[in-house]
């Protein structure tokens, strides 16, 4: 089965960046859009400039200087609020893969790009800068977002087969609540963040979005559906509500 995938592709506009203000060397991201002014925004994201699409990095790095002891102050003032509400790979906090508890470390790399290893329960982030936390956390949840998707697709292909019903394409999702949503033209979309729990529960999520495609509601016969497919969705699905608020949470 081949799906249209919508929304996983990296932003062509953005690009990741470095400049030393005083006594740091602060990460910051370029983003070009149609518009005509420049700006500068702090927030949970870190530092961006943001401006026309023929912004220069000289620009950018020209105007990140001028406001360096603003630009300082309030990247202090984020810091505490942005990594003590959720996982940060610089701490020793494993990270769940499918429910499996895997620990993260990086590795000094000279390569151009962040990459992910996987050795057995253990994820290596060879990256050329420990420490840039923005642009390693970034490069872990593409890779945690590619094997979600992956699973994703084999397991409503299976599914699709079983319960007789077409899916015209499968996107993913920020949602951190939200597992899952089904459209009536038959377009599924998954949080990323289900690559976190067990596989048996993102089955579970499957099976409720594709039952939907029957039933586009929550009516006694839908639960029907999900049931003779995934009889111990009742568990599955308290589980599930019980896990929203002790995924970690990875900040990009």
């Amino acid at each position: 089965m081949n799906f249209l995938l919508f929304g996983a592709d990296p932003k062509p506009s953005e690009q990741a960046h470095r400049i030393t203000l005083s006594d740091r060397i602060v990460p910051f991201t370029i983003k070009r859009s149609p518009r005509r002014r420049l700006c500068l925004s702090i927030d949970h994201r870190g530092l961006r400039v943001l401006g026309p699409m023929n912004l220069s990095v000289r620009q950018a790095e020209s105007l990140v200087l001028s406001h360096e002891a603003w630009i300082i102050n309030k990247l202090d003032v984020w810091r505490p609020e942005r990594f003590s509400r959720g996982w940060a790979i610089t701490g020793a906090e494993p990270l769940p893969l499918f429910g499996v508890p895997h620990s993260v470390t990086t590795s000094t790399h000279t390569a151009r790009s962040p990459r992910v290893e996987q050795q057995d329960d253990a994820l290596i982030l060879h990256t050329k800068d420990p420490l840039d936390t923005v642009r390693n956390h970034r490069a872990l949840v593409q890779w945690l977002r590619s094997h979600a998707l992956q699973y994703f697709e084999m397991q409503i292909t299976h599914y699709a087969k079983v319960m007789n019903v077409q899916v015209s394409a499968l996107s993913l999702s920020h949602a951190r609540a939200r597992w899952g949503s089904c459209t009536s033209r038959g377009h599924i979309r998954l949080s990323w963040r289900l690559v976190h729990v067990p596989t048996t529960l993102i089955d579970y999520v499957v099976v409720h979005e594709l039952a939907h495609l029957k039933e586009m509601n929550h009516s006694p016969r839908f639960w029907a559906i999900v049931e003779s497919h995934y009889p111990d969705w009742r568990n599955a699905r308290k589980a599930l509500r019980g896990l929203t608020a002790t995924l970690p949470l990875i900040e990009v």
